[in-house]
């Protein structure tokens, strides 16, 4: 019940995302600016879409290799788009699924790799938050012309969080949430000490839970930092690129002198959208995008939500026709895996 209730919320979110991104626009002009579209983009934009992905992989294959563990890149690459696919459907499902995608096909431990993709988004959100204070006090930094985008409560919040007194309650809520967890660690092994019935259930939680937290700390392992944050810089380089290219197809860049700058802006708040709780960015990515592109550039409504469109839908469909290639490659065993190692064994679960 909660899962369907959790799917019913997010696809509300879209909705009324997707009414108020459309809202306002006559969808003849829309078809009319779609027609002078040109497609000669689309096999660079298809080859900058799929090396972005493919370098999320190896960056969380940095989270993975430890202790001698060996991985196959073409595994974890379909793990990653699957995990894309996935959360077209259901929001956040796409981690569950990449970790238990990979788990089975390289017998790793579900739980450590869940670890691993919590943290690897964690720090997305990170990398993200830090961009959309340097886009929004230091790029623009005019208040008045992003407050109609975000909201002023998001720029009261943004300000906050630059306070002390914001960095002070992050840093104790983070104090609070570990000691949560210790205590929380601690009473299992109490209620296991005290009902033996439920020993073997017990046990299995701890296990569980221990192997996550191995995945969470697997950060504090990684020997090769310049190549981690190469390959963050690398990933988010090609999605400007992903949103410059399609300037070019709508002859943004000469029409409205739309560059790398604006591309490196739009890219920033239409990550916001993606990470807001709606299947795949549905809506949300749409009415940030045109929003900004009329409020920030001067670009039509009926030409950015043409563009939102587009820069949505052509990834989207990229996911859903290349993953399951992938997955038919996989099961056929055409590119076999790593062999497997002997401390591999003690990662299971």
């Amino acid at each position: 019940m909660k899962k369907y209730l959790r799917y019913f919320l997010s696809v509300s979110i879209a909705g009324v995302f997707l009414w108020l991104a459309f809202r306002n626009v006559s969808f003849g002009e829309v078809r009319l600016v779609m027609s002078t579209l040109t497609w000669y983009w689309v096999l660079p934009y298809l080859f900058i879409s799929l090396f972005s992905h493919y370098l999320r992989a190896e960056r969380w294959k940095l989270f993975i290799e430890q202790e001698g563990v060996r991985t196959n890149r073409l595994t974890l690459f379909t793990g990653v788009m699957l995990g894309y696919m996935v959360n077209y459907a259901v929001p956040r499902l796409g981690e569950l699924s990449r970790s238990v995608y990979v788990g089975n096909k390289e017998e790793l431990s579900r739980s450590r790799l869940v670890g691993t993709v919590v943290l690897e988004r964690g720090l997305d959100l990170l990398v993200l938050l830090v961009l959309v204070l340097v886009v929004f006090f230091y790029i623009l930094s005019d208040i008045s012309v992003i407050a109609p985008i975000v909201g002023s409560e998001t720029i009261l919040l943004l300000t906050w969080v630059l306070s002390m007194d914001g960095v002070l309650f992050f840093f104790l809520f983070l104090v609070f949430f570990l000691l949560a967890l210790i205590g929380l660690y601690y009473m299992v092994v109490l209620l296991r000490r005290w009902l033996p019935f439920f020993s073997h259930l017990f046990d299995l939680i701890t296990d569980i839970s221990k192997k996550f937290f191995q995945g969470l700390l697997s950060i504090s392992r990684i020997k090769n930092w310049p190549l981690f944050l190469l390959l963050t810089a690398g990933i988010w380089f090609c999605y400007v690129i992903m949103t410059y290219i399609p300037f070019v197809a709508f002859n943004l860049h000469v029409l409205f002198d739309l560059g790398f700058r604006e591309a490196f802006i739009i890219t920033v708040i239409s990550a916001m959208g993606i990470a807001l709780p709606s299947p795949g960015g549905i809506g949300t990515y749409h009415w940030l995008v045109s929003r900004s592109l009329f409020l920030l550039f001067a670009v039509p409504e009926a030409v950015g939500a043409a563009y939102s469109i587009v820069s949505h839908l052509v990834p989207m469909i990229i996911i859903l026709m290349i993953t399951p290639l992938l997955l038919m490659i996989e099961q056929s065993g055409m590119f076999p895996g790593n062999k497997k190692q002997p401390q591999q064994h003690n990662l299971m679960a």
